[in-house]
């Protein structure tokens, strides 16, 4: 594989990565709700499709469009991590795509307003990505991802602290 191609694979997905924490950190900003709306649901679509550009080169130049050859890929990357040399969380990252997929089609059909329509729907998919992001970014990325992802989660859980009325206030 060339550096190129490598390159690809690697900035597609730290792309997509970017997008989903921008996401977040729209959720929990203070912004006008229907500007932030209009914002976060083009950010979750370049995301959406980022992540499906990822997908195509990681097929394309890794795995050669092969399912057994990314699931032996998926199976070695998790014999090195945990010890267990099991490939199927393969299935799991396409339950994710379709998954993400999904919502943005939601988001532009429905509107901006979407996840607050269907907010059972919009937590699955936010601790869906979060558990996913965690396994992509913290358990098999490398190892500087940790501190980031420590940083970021800081930043979110500060910003969402803030949003929290304070003992006896009223909210509206």
């Amino acid at each position: 594989m060339s550096h190129l191609e490598a390159s690809a694979i690697a900035w597609t997905a730290r792309l997509a990565v970017a997008a989903f924490l921008a996401r977040l950190l729209i959720d929990v900003s203070q912004a006008d709700r229907q500007r932030s709306g209009r914002t976060a649901r083009i950010i979750w679509t370049t995301g959406g499709v980022t992540f499906l550009l990822h997908v195509v080169a990681a097929f394309h130049f890794t795995h050669g469009w092969s399912h057994h050859a990314a699931y032996e890929h998926t199976a070695q990357q998790t014999l090195a991590v945990t010890g267990f040399n099991w490939g199927g969380g393969l299935w799991f990252n396409y339950v994710f795509t379709l998954l993400w997929i999904t919502d943005v089609a939601g988001w532009w059909i429905i509107g901006p307003e979407f996840p607050r329509r269907h907010p059972r729907w919009s937590s699955t998919v936010r601790w869906t990505f979060a558990f996913m992001m965690v396994n992509a970014t913290v358990v098999f990325g490398p190892p500087y991802w940790k501190w980031l992802a420590g940083a970021f989660a800081a930043t979110w859980l500060l910003l969402r602290w803030r949003q929290q009325p304070l003992r006896g206030e009223q909210c509206d």
